[in-house]
């Protein structure tokens, strides 16, 4: 995965669902998951949002990029600077 791959590079620890097992999960399960191993949870997927601001689930935080027809490059930037500034605290939803 391009994205991950990109904020490995930039000594970012990932993991993925691919990497967990938990591909293929629901959305509801993949938050859940993040939640209890105390993760912030990086998603491309609006849907999350109903799950955290409508259902108010419980999360370690929540990053949303909004793609657009972004170049990868841009995102892993995006996101990595995000995280560089990003108080450990933050239990909130960010979105990029």
């Amino acid at each position: 995965m391009p994205v991950d791959d990109g904020l490995e590079r930039r000594g970012w620890q990932v993991r993925t669902a691919r990497d967990e097992g938990t591909l293929g999960d629901g959305d509801r399960d993949q938050l859940e998951y993040a939640r209890e191993n105390d993760w912030l949870l990086l998603t491309f997927d609006d849907d999350f949002f109903s799950l955290v601001e409508g259902e108010g689930l419980e999360h370690a935080g929540l990053i949303y990029v909004q793609q657009d027809g972004r170049k990868i490059g841009n995102v892993v930037k995006a996101v990595d600077a995000h995280l560089e500034n990003r108080d450990e605290d933050n239990r909130g939803i960010d979105y990029l």
